[in-house]
């Protein structure tokens, strides 16, 4: 049986690391014997109506099996996508992920929120809107150096570290003048873990690839395949593997990238991701990563 599977991905103009990864998925799709097609959401139309309806370019609604869902969703147009994502989901498309699922992996925030809910380990981290608790925010962590991390920033992009109170203050006012309305995530830098972590690659309720990512240079505390990261296979501990779970439970992830990082206190979250990349995890593991995707979304539409 020849399933339809939609990827709903970034608008067209995309980059080298988004294009490799549904170039895998495509790939692994058509191995399958299964069809795709990419849409985007100025390709969607939602339709109110007596029962809900959407419109898509080039596309019959009745003919779509399954949705995929990899786009790049941020701060600003995460409302939007996420309610395209819902429109799928009322129509009776099977969706992976759901839209409530990735508007929480999305949400820095949510996730920290949903993290420490369910006791699940995080990194000390604060979030402030300017340096007025900078005194405040130090003490609680700790020490020099830190990280800031940008709360709409994915792959590495939107952190830096800063290693003083004169920094900490200058980067703050500097980016809460740029962008009053969005808050900044500050925390702790994990000496220890020597630029550093680890990529758990989880499907359905399986963890189907593990790597180790290493930042590209002495010094560089980013360890992003996309920024130069190098990668390798890695294996986890019983407690990793649980932790790993626990993330992508919580924010109701079918598929996740969950990225841990080694401490002296123990492995903690540093972040969960809704859209991970596939091109360093394949590139590690040697397996078909995205063909595991693939084969999760097909089982579902078959229930359907």
């Amino acid at each position: 049986m020849i399933i339809h599977i939609l990827i709903f991905s970034h608008p067209q103009k995309i980059g080298e690391d988004t294009r490799a990864s549904l170039t895998l998925l495509q790939d692994s799709a058509a191995r399958l014997g299964h069809e795709v097609q990419f849409i985007y959401d100025r390709d969607c139309q939602i339709k109110f109506g007596k029962r809900p309806r959407i419109l898509i370019k080039n596309c019959k609604p009745e003919n779509i099996n399954v949705l995929i869902v990899r786009a790049n969703i941020t701060g600003k147009n995460l409302e939007f996508r996420s309610l395209i994502i819902k429109q799928f989901e009322m129509t009776g498309v099977p969706v992976v992920n759901n839209a409530l699922a990735v508007m929480y992996a999305k949400n820095k925030l949510k996730t920290l929120q949903l993290l420490t809910k369910k006791k699940v380990p995080v990194p000390k981290t604060y979030i402030v809107f300017h340096s007025q608790y900078i005194d405040e925010v130090i003490q609680g962590i700790g020490k020099f150096p830190l990280i800031i991390k940008s709360v709409s920033g994915a792959q590495g992009r939107g952190v830096c570290i800063v290693e003083s109170k004169r920094s900490l203050s200058s980067v703050i006012d500097l980016i809460s003048k740029e962008d009053a309305s969005e808050p900044i995530i500050i925390q702790e830098y994990v000496k220890e873990a020597k630029g550093k972590d680890i990529r758990v690659f989880i499907v359905g309720k399986k963890i189907v690839g593990v790597m180790e990512r290493i930042a590209s240079r002495r010094g560089e505390f980013r360890s992003n395949f996309h920024l130069g990261g190098r990668v390798r296979i890695a294996t986890l501990t019983t407690k990793e593997k649980a932790i790993a779970f626990a993330a992508a439970n919580v924010c109701g992830l079918e598929v996740a990238g969950v990225d841990i990082i080694r401490t002296k206190h123990g492995p903690k979250v540093l972040e969960v991701n809704a859209n991970p990349g596939l091109e360093g995890i394949t590139q590690a593991t040697g397996k078909d990563i995205a063909g595991e995707i693939i084969k999760y979304a097909v089982k579902k539409a078959k229930k359907e």
